[in-house]
């Protein structure tokens, strides 16, 4: 279990992410495509295609950190109730 400051938002990736991406990937995303800005301290999460890899992307303390978490058996979308949202 992990305690968060409430300043901590989590952003939560809708669509699949490509599982190869690396840290420098995912900051391109969180910057292009979502207009975020990777060094606020947010947590950006982000499912693979199959459903049973997480990737986790944060700033800490002069640095990127990146939490991968694979599922032995199962997937996160079986687990969890990802949010759908609609059209904009």
């Amino acid at each position: 279990m992990f305690t968060l400051p409430a300043s901590v938002s989590v952003v939560l990736a809708t669509e699949a992410v490509d599982r190869r991406k690396s840290i420098d990937g995912l900051m391109a995303l969180v910057k292009s495509a979502w207009g975020e800005d990777v060094y606020s301290g947010h947590l950006f999460a982000f499912v693979s295609r199959r459903g049973d890899r997480l990737k986790v992307l944060t700033w800490s303390r002069g640095g990127f950190v990146l939490l991968y978490k694979r599922l032995k058996t199962g997937r996160f979308s079986g687990d969890l109730h990802w949010p759908v949202l609609g059209d904009h």
